[in-house]
């Protein structure tokens, strides 16, 4: 029950609404309580983009990165052989420290040998430009390279449009929403067919933000902080082309403080689900 976007977003990723006293993200959590993953997975988390989510806070698996093809050992071009040799009789030990070093120089290696530098996004798909496209496309890459990925984060900024946020239906927010929806698409497109495999089936792509824009618009043409939100689900084993939840009405006495949509289901609840019936992980307590 905030306005304030870094308290609202940390509350979210750390799954601890109200507290931001945690030392870990709920999506480490998940991982450091899943019975059911392999003991050994060269890249099992990815945050795609240049900084970690709040949501991995703690982790010492996951893996930060642009693009595929920008992640590899830059070495002399001489003695670049000589160079990895000595990286990895440096992190021949067995503190987290040093495993976590030679998972990083497996990734590196196995990343490299993929050439992701030729990818071809399958089906025709066709991903939007800018930073959000590259990383969905990244994240496709990933995913096709079957590396053990069990969890990963993209980032889409600037929903904070507090003016000028729409012109009879054109303006920034659609725009913003049709990068949204046209890299969605092309991710699903992309994932839907790959040599008679259809990834989508165990994928399950969640997009979920802070909290809302308050219901009527400002001034300036835009909209302030609001309160309740929407999420979208996406992925082949979801039940799809519906709204879930309870709708609690915009009448102005059915408003949170009189000014926004109010809140009818716990983010939490969307989240547990997937851990229990995706990820099969019963822990939600500790999650």
């Amino acid at each position: 029950d905030t306005r304030s976007h870094f308290d609202a977003m940390q509350y979210m990723e750390l799954g601890t609404p109200g507290s931001k006293a945690g030392t870990t993200g709920w999506l480490t959590r998940h991982l450091l309580t899943a019975n059911n993953l392999p003991s050994e997975v060269i890249m099992p988390a990815v945050a795609t983009g240049n900084l970690q989510p709040t949501s991995l806070l703690g982790s010492r698996e996951s893996i930060g990165m642009t693009t595929p093809n920008d992640f590899q050992f830059n070495g002399h071009w001489r003695y670049g052989d000589w160079q990895r040799d000595s990286l990895r009789t440096m992190y021949a030990g067995s503190s987290w420290l040093h495993q976590a070093g030679v998972q990083t120089l497996d990734a590196v290696d196995v990343v490299e040998r993929a050439a992701p530098g030729t990818y071809t996004p399958g089906n025709g798909a066709v991903y939007p430009t800018g930073t959000f496209g590259n990383s969905l496309q990244t994240l496709a890459q990933i995913i096709k390279m079957q590396l053990g990925l069990r969890v990963a984060t993209v980032d889409l900024g600037g929903w904070d449009t507090h003016e000028y946020q729409g012109e009879n239906g054109a303006g920034y927010f659609a725009n913003l929403v049709g990068q949204l929806a046209t890299g969605l698409a092309a991710f699903y497109t992309d994932m839907s067919n790959d040599g008679g495999v259809d990834h989508n089936k165990r994928i399950t792509l969640v997009v979920m933000s802070e909290f809302g824009r308050s219901f009527e618009d400002n001034a300036s043409g835009g909209t302030d902080h609001g309160h309740g939100n929407v999420m979208l689900v996406l992925g082949g084993a979801v039940n799809g082309g519906v709204v879930h939840g309870d709708w609690p009405g915009l009448a102005p006495s059915q408003l949170y403080d009189g000014r926004d949509l109010a809140i009818t289901t716990d983010y939490r609840r969307v989240l547990s689900e997937l851990l229990i019936r995706r990820l099969g992980n019963p822990n939600l307590g500790t999650i």
